[in-house]
Parts: structure tokens; sequence; C-alpha cells
């Protein structure tokens, strides 16, 4: 058991750069230290005002649906049985990866906004409520919790699917979900932008991280 381990240590130092997750955990501590300050950034007002302005006929309820979708009682059972899939179709490690990179990335978010402490946009307390909103603003759940659920299957979907065609509409898929996760959470008022813009700075940061241990458990075996 501790040989497989320590070869497991060792490919996850060594398999590839360190750069984009030191660039990323830099930009994420500056972002944090900022919006420790409680008050929104320059852009934060004009640019939420500007995308809660935007009146087409299908937009609301696309937004809120895909706002829903994030909601834990949604997410939660969605994420276990993709997780079940992954396992069923012999992709047990990804499925482990998966399951274990977004319990732990909805850990460190409830972590970082109650250490942050970052008020969210003003809003009366039944749309709040309605809105199912009961914690700090900083980082994004929904968007960082989408950016690592969708963006895992982005990476399996370039990785096992074969035909081009279907790999470009998969990965397509999972990015617009990502966009417009965080596109919803300033459209109806609940995030600042910069809020969305941290939760996918960490969230990517969350995924290299586990697509690399993923990769360096392969290598190991």
């Amino acid at each position: 058991m501790v040989d497989p381990v320590r070869k497991w240590l060792q490919r996850f130092v060594r398999v590839r750069s360190w750069r984009p997750e030191l660039l990323l955990f830099g930009v994420a501590l500056v972002l944090s230290v900022a919006a420790r300050q409680a008050e929104p950034f320059p852009l934060d007002v004009p640019l939420g005002e500007a995308v809660q302005s935007w009146q087409l006929p299908l937009l609301d309820p696309v937004l809120r649906g895909v706002s829903a979708i994030g909601w834990f009682r949604v997410a939660a059972p969605t994420t276990i049985a993709v997780v079940i899939l992954l396992a069923i179709i012999k992709l047990r490690a990804q499925a482990f990866a998966l399951a274990a990179a977004t319990l732990t990335g909805h850990l460190f978010n409830q972590m970082l906004k109650a250490l942050l402490e970052r008020p969210r946009p003003e809003m009366a307390a039944d749309q709040m409520a309605a809105l199912g909103v009961d914690t700090f603003a900083f980082p994004s759940g929904h968007a960082q919790s989408f950016t690592i659920f969708y963006g895992f299957l982005a990476y399996l979907i370039w990785q096992h699917v074969r035909r081009p065609w279907l790999r470009r509409l998969g990965m397509a898929v999972m990015l617009a979900m990502i966009v417009l996760v965080g596109i919803s959470r300033v459209y109806l008022g609940v995030h600042w932008p910069s809020d969305v813009v941290g939760a996918y700075i960490v969230g990517v940061l969350w995924l290299l991280l586990w697509t690399r241990a993923l990769r360096a458990w392969r290598e190991a075996k």
C-alpha cells in the first residue's frame, strides 16, 4: 500500500509544470484579500447593472433554469448519478476523482465564504429566500461548482470521445453551462461580477489539481 501511494505522490508533483496552479493561486489570493474589504470592486456595479438590464424573451427562463440546476437538491443527485454512471462504464478512478473534486470544492467554497464574509448585493429578504440565498458572496458557489463539475466532464469528453464533432459539441455544451451559470448569478442580483470571476479562478485551480491527481494515479499504475 505504501509503495503505490509513494509513486502516486511522486507523479503528482512531477507530472507537469506547476505554473498554472501557482498563477491561479496568486490571483485567487489577491482577489480574496480584496473581497475581504467587503466593498464591491470598481466594475462590479456597472457590469452588474448592465447584465441585469438585458431584456430578451427567452433569457430570463434560461438563466433562472441554469441557476436552479446549481441548487444543492438538484446538484447533489446529479453528481451522484454521474459518478455512478462513470463507475458502471469502468471509469472508476475518474468517478472517484469527480466525487472528491466536487465534495472538497464545495467544502472549500463554504470555508472561503465564512472566512471572507463578503456581503451580497442588497436584495429584499423574500427575494433572497426565494432564490435560496443564505450565505456570503465570495466566491460564488454556483460558478465554482459548475466549473469543477462541468469542467471535469469536459476533460473526460476530450479524453474519451473519439468522434471529433461529438467531442467538440460535448465540450461546447459543458463550457456553455459554466458561462451561463456565472451570468445567471449576476443577472439574478445575488452576486457581484467579481464573485463569479473569483469562483471561476478557484474552480479552475481545483479542477487542475484533481485532473493532475488523476493523471498521476494512472501513470503510477
